[in-house]
């Protein structure tokens, strides 16, 4: 919970350690009990005795009665037979020495007490136990095989090969141990390996597939990278779902963003017809988390914590593992999901080398698209290394209608009528550059010591043209009158630049198991380039047709609204934003497996996480007029032309002003303009902070595995702390700029989060999950942020809340999945998600004190939130069917979710579903793929959607469901050589926002894009 002080309180500190002090002396004394002692007396007494065909319990009955001590034994320390004795004056440990040794008896006294003790068998020396350490590989190409299982036949050691297809196999007795590898997709394997105590024993394995008895199928390629994810998802702690390279690659997905929305219950948040921002499970990307090998991805926004992953090309990764649950070693920020990327290394045994490249071209603007990349790397007995470059230029387009309401007398009766319409075309040109290396050396066969970095570039710069239509009046149901046009060309442009760079160490010594990371990462959005001409042209009538509503249309009776000369403005607006988040953190974790019988074992691991961030985002929002007068757009004319827009609704061209122009005017005119003070310091101090956090993290977490029954728990405490300055923004009565006052605030989140994850192995194919985690979702950095905007004309105001706690939630999930031997999974769960503190976007009104009655926009905690679901998944490589058939393939998966919570609202209390959540998500595909062709034709959905809640529900903006199809295809010339192609959004899938009672808001619409390219891997074999 936030500002927890008692966490470290002295008093329990002292108590803990008294306890454990007190066990630890009651173990001392009994051990030091029992220790064989050497009496004063007894034994060492001399006597005499004489005795003949006697038992043994009579002798020491004898002794008993001569010497005063007393014997302990049980049945298994008496002896058959009858002994003799005849001693005279001999203590009775010489008479009674030469028969315990007979025996094979031990006395053990203490005091007068002997305890007998039947001596256990002399155990043999054995000879120290020894390793195996291996690659698994495939047969056909030696390609290794990430996430195999080994197993040591008749004994619960096994081993789950790393993404290098590595494994380590510790203390395994000498002598012959049989090893047995399976792999979904290969037929298993068994051989036997010398093992030599004390030694590390390499032995590679090598698989063969399942499929090679199949003519024209292989599991090369896209099956073989179906085959790693389905082995890497069997074998994981955890619910997860891996898209690998392969997987990647058979979608004509360019982004990681686009390749997302392919996984089971995943849904993506779309810009300009891609998809950025990833919702897992109906919560956005401020719920969960972005890493990069495993660390957290600094953002490239401007106020969240959100990352666009358009600006992450798929090219440039090996694997994507989306985490739908989390387990102690993971960062507890996660309530939606975590999803990892992982870059791509060097391959043992193979030397890489990709060229690939692909030209194309966007419908909807007639411009063509480029992209590359090229990838080398190898592996060597101590040294690898590997270094890509990928580049893409794409361009894009938008046409958005965009329509807005307001109520107008008509004929003595108030009506809710269209009051503007705005018409904005958008041309974008998109440049992605990946870079990424890799250096390691492997001092050992269980040691690694490496290097690592990614640098991703993402630069768009969008040209718009732009018209807008203002209703002054109605003058009757089809007739409107003072009609303002607004006309503006908006040059724009974006960076959004990410860096990472990591430094790390891997170790197996003695059974344990030790990993160290230092990693710096960066990001950065920065807006440069801003420039906006906004022209006016007023006064016109119109006769407007709204048969359609959602493309109203206005036929002017007086004017000619393309007349540029008409259109004047008196103001030019310039900004330029940038925000900068840096990270600097390190991880350690350190487990050890023990053995507790042939099919029992436990794993014990623990470990910390440090990270230092700095944030800070400067917004510089400026407006300038003119001293006197006003100029004409006829000086400023764009060339920006779009004549059959919005599927040939409208024509977008003529009187569209440069923004370019204008801002060389103003450069070369200063003198004829002035600042406007207010309305700089309202849309600059406000959005501009600088901040910083630290967090300090540590769990500990087992693994016991009982037979069939893996238990994988443990706890995470995480505290973070942060401190930010802002600044509250000043109007007085006229709305006039009065003052900026600077404020600092400082203080921090901390809480425990347990989890458990339980996997029951019904089969080697069939497993149940189940899994109960405790997460968190923090809040995003410009919400902590003590800023305020204070109109007191208005009597409204805009704030941060440094007062928010973070989100934390109980996760429930309950999962089935089986693995088919034909390249597949039946899967199917349920999930529940309690969230506490959740958080949002509200309006209200200030009760009291000095803003009474001011509408306040904040965001705050509110009350509980409840998300709860079910998701099916199913794909499959139908190699069971004759002949032909054989090569097809079905891919399906479908999500539906339901949440609820409560919200206050400026009029009254309502239950909703959470923003953003899609409630239904899915995804449907048919592949073929024999002969080296490989295709698929692709669909992927959503249902309908709260994008934005409102004061009231008839103004809830409500997203509809929307359907896209794509289709991919490739075919292999040779093993070295392949050309592809895709078609994106073939059905020409647009985006749609209406208000909560159906009048149409927001209209994007995106048309279709295509390309064909190839793929050259000299190396292949």
């Amino acid at each position: 919970m936030k500002k927890n002080n008692g966490l470290f309180n002295p008093k329990g500190i002292f108590m803990r350690i008294s306890l454990i002090f007190c066990l630890l002396s009651t173990l001392c004394l009994t051990f030091s009990s029992a220790a064989v002692v050497k009496a004063q007396y007894g034994l060492d007494k001399r006597i005499d005795i004489t005795l003949k065909d006697k038992t043994f319990p009579e002798l020491l009955k004898e002794i008993e009665r001569k010497t005063g001590v007393s014997f302990v034994y049980t049945n298994k320390e008496n002896v058959a037979g009858t002994v003799s004795v005849s001693d005279q004056s001999k203590t009775a440990r010489a008479i009674l020495t030469p028969l315990l040794k007979k025996y094979e008896l031990q006395a053990v006294e203490n005091g007068l007490l002997v305890v007998l003790r039947k001596l256990e068998a002399k155990v043999s020396v054995q000879e120290k136990p020894g390793s195996i350490v291996g690659f698994v590989k495939d047969v056909a190409n030696n390609q290794i095989l990430p996430y195999a299982t080994v197993v040591v036949k008749g004994t619960n050691q096994k081993a789950i090969t790393d993404m290098n297809g590595y494994f380590v196999l510790s203390n395994v007795s000498a002598g012959k141990a049989v090893l047995r590898v399976t792999y979904i997709g290969f037929k298993a394997f068994e051989t036997t390996v010398n093992v030599v105590g004390g030694k590390t024993n390499n032995a590679d394995l090598k698989l063969t597939s399942e499929s090679n008895d199949m003519k024209g199928i292989t599991i090369t390629g896209i099956r073989r990278g179906e085959s790693v994810a389905l082995n890497n998802m069997q074998n994981a702690d955890n619910v997860k779902y891996v898209l690998s390279e392969e997987q990647i690659e058979r979608f004509p997905d360019a982004t990681v963003g686009e390749a997302m929305q392919r996984v089971p219950g995943i849904a993506m948040d779309y810009s300009y017809g891609l998809p950025r921002n990833i919702i897992i499970r109906g919560l956005d990307q401020s719920m969960g988390s972005v890493t990069l090998n495993g660390n957290r991805l600094p953002s490239t926004q401007t106020n969240s914590r959100d990352i666009d992953l358009n600006g992450i090309l798929s090219s440039t990764v090996e694997a994507i593992e989306v985490n739908k649950t989390l387990t102690p070693d993971m960062e507890a920020d996660g309530t939606s999901g975590s999803v990892n990327i992982i870059s791509k290394t060097p391959k043992i045994g193979m030397k890489q080398f990709q060229v690939k490249g692909s030209f194309g071209n966007n419908f909807l603007l007639g411009k063509q698209n480029f992209d590359g990349a090229f990838n080398y790397g190898e592996r060597k007995n101590k040294i690898a290394y590997l270094i890509g470059v990928n580049y893409s230029n794409t361009n894009r387009g938008e046409d958005r209608v965009q329509k807005d309401y307001d109520t107008y007398e008509i004929n003595g009766v108030e009506k809710l009528k269209l009051s503007n319409l705005e018409l904005e075309g958008s041309d974008l040109n998109r440049e992605n550059i990946g870079v990424q290396g890799e250096l390691s050396f492997f001092p050992t066969e269980k040691s690694q010591i490496y290097v690592r970095g990614n640098y991703n570039k993402f630069y768009e710069l969008q040209t718009r043209g732009t018209k807008s239509y203002s209703i002054g009046e109605y003058t009757s149901e089809t007739t409107v009158a003072d009609v303002n046009i607004g006309s503006s060309g908006t040059p724009r442009d974006y960076n959004r630049d990410l860096f990472s760079v990591s430094g790390g160490a891997k170790t197996n010594i003695n059974n344990w198991i030790g990993n160290v990371d230092v990693t710096y990462a960066s990001g950065l959005y920065d807006q440069p380039t801003y420039y906006d001409g906004f022209f006016n042209y007023g006064g016109l009538t119109a006769n407007m047709d709204i048969s359609n509503p959602r493309a109203p249309q206005f036929d002017f009776t007086n004017g000619n609204p393309n007349d540029a000369s008409k259109y004047v403005t008196s103001n030019y607006v310039n900004r330029h934003q940038i925000a900068n988040d840096r990270d600097i953190q390190g991880s350690l974790n350190i487990e050890r497996t023990f053995d507790l019988s042939d099919k029992n074992k436990f794993k014990f691991k623990f470990g910390g996480r440090m990270k230092y961030k700095e944030d800070d985002h400067t917004r510089s929002y400026y407006q300038y007029k003119l001293k006197t007068g006003t100029i004409a757009m006829s000086n400023f004319l764009s060339d920006y032309s779009r004549e059959k827009y919005f599927n040939g609704h409208y024509n977008l061209s003529g009187a569209i002003a440069n923004g370019y122009l204008m801002e060389e005017y103003y450069q070369n005119n200063l003198n004829l303009f002035s600042n406007d003070e207010t309305y700089i310091r309202q849309n600059t101090d406000p959005d501009s902070y600088n901040g910083k956090e630290n967090m300090q993290a540590g769990y500990v977490m087992g693994k016991l595995t009982l037979d069939k029954l893996d238990i994988i728990t443990g706890v995470r405490y995480e505290n973070t702390g942060f401190e930010y300055n802002g600044n509250i923004v000043n109007f007085n009565n006229t709305g006039a700029y009065v003052s900026t006052n600077k404020v600092a605030v400082k203080s921090n989140f901390n809480g425990f989060f347990p989890s458990l994850n339980l996997k029951y192995a019904v089969s080697p194919r069939t497993n149940f999950r189940a899994a109960v985690t405790k997460s968190l979702s923090r809040p995003g950095y410009y919400d902590l942020v003590p800023w305020e905007e204070i109109e007191v004309r208005r009597k409204r105001m805009k704030k941060g809340n440094p007062d928010l706690d973070q989100a934390t939630s109980v996760n429930y999930d309950f999962l089935f999945e089986h693995y088919l031997k034909s390249l597949g999974l039946i899967s199917g769960g349920i999930f529940y998600k309690n969230i506490d503190n959740y958080i949002y976007e509200s309006i209200y009104l200030q009760q009291g004190g000095q803003f009474d009655q001011y509408q306040v926009t904040q965001t705050v905690n509110g009350a509980n939130a409840h998300v709860y679901g079910y998701e099916v998944a199913w794909q499959q490589q139908l190699t069971f069917l004759p002949g032909f058939w054989n090569g097809f393939g079905i891919y399906a998966n479908y999500t539906q979710i339901q949440s609820k919570f409560k919200v206050p609202g400026i009029v009254s209390e309502r239950t909703v579903r959470l923003p953003s959540m899609r409630p239904k998500v899915g995804n449907a595909s048919l592949s073929y793929e024999k002969y080296g062709f490989s295709g698929r034709l692709s669909l992927n959905f959503y249902d309908t959607f709260i994008d934005e809640l409102a004061d009231v529900e008839a103004n809830d903006l409500m997203e509809k469901g929307r359907v896209q199809l794509d289709f991919s295809a490739s075919q292999k010339i040779n093993n070295k050589f392949t050309i592809f192609m895709g078609i994106s959004n073939i059905n020409n899938a647009q985006t749609i926002l209406d208000f909560g009672d159906g009048r149409p808001n927001d209209h994007k619409y995106y048309s279709r894009w295509a390309n064909l390219g190839f793929k050259y891997n000299p190396f292949y074999k």
